[in-house]
């Protein structure tokens, strides 16, 4: 199975993280992507990520990269900049993935009218099946 795993070291996605490292077998693909989002200024357009916020989004990536490393499990990793959403759903189409697995941050009623909820939007626009682990 090819799993895509959306990770930014939130309590979230380190239960996505828990979820995978249960769900994968010996022969399975898991790419691991990490965004970093940069700061937005209008909405998630011309937004890019510092260098610290790149260094911080690979040392997450390469600790559930470490997670999940055993034999016979291919595990890669992806950096990604801009929109969280639209980055995990572009991976997940070059991937050819047919699960991605991400957790959820706990956003409030009105965190997710402003800025929307990573999760519901792959949710909804994902072409293969998709898990949120709470």
């Amino acid at each position: 199975m090819k799993i895509l795993l959306a990770y930014d070291g939130s309590e979230g996605a380190k239960r996505a993280l828990e979820v995978v490292v249960e769900l994968v077998r010996e022969g399975d693909r898991v790419t691991v992507v990490g965004v970093a989002e940069g700061v937005p200024l209008y909405g998630y357009a011309g937004t890019l990520p510092s260098e610290a916020q790149q260094e911080e989004r690979r040392r997450q990536v390469e600790e559930a990269q470490s997670a999940l490393a055993r034999p016979g499990l291919a595990a890669t990793l992806v950096l990604q900049g801009g929109d969280p959403a639209a980055a995990i759903l572009d991976e997940a189409e070059k991937q050819d993935a047919e699960l991605i697995v991400l957790g959820t941050r706990g956003l409030s009623t009105t965190e997710r009218w402003l800025v929307g909820s990573v999760s519901t939007r792959v949710l909804h626009h994902a072409r293969c099946s998709v898990l949120v682990a709470r």
